[in-house]
């Protein structure tokens, strides 16, 4: 049986928080146990979403996506 489970953790990821694959800012923590995790950036996780889902018997999930450009930067908005 595959348990899936989302959190959001008390502690939000940082802007320091970077993906583990191109180093963009991470937005989502795969957990695979308490000192074992990825860090991933919005693009990754969706790449990698369903084999982690599928293959692995417990992740817990930490997805903070809805932050993506939450506050844009201000050079996105210059002029």
């Amino acid at each position: 049986m595959i348990t899936k489970e989302r959190i959001l953790q008390h502690e939000p990821l940082k802007i320091a928080d970077r993906c583990d694959q191109c180093g963009a800012q991470a937005f989502v923590r795969v957990a695979f146990g308490p000192e074992r995790d990825l860090l991933f950036c919005g693009h990754h996780y969706n790449r990698h979403e369903p084999v982690l889902m599928t293959q692995y018997s417990h992740v817990t999930v930490t997805d903070e996506r809805h932050r993506i450009n939450q506050k844009p930067s201000v050079s996105a908005n210059a002029d």
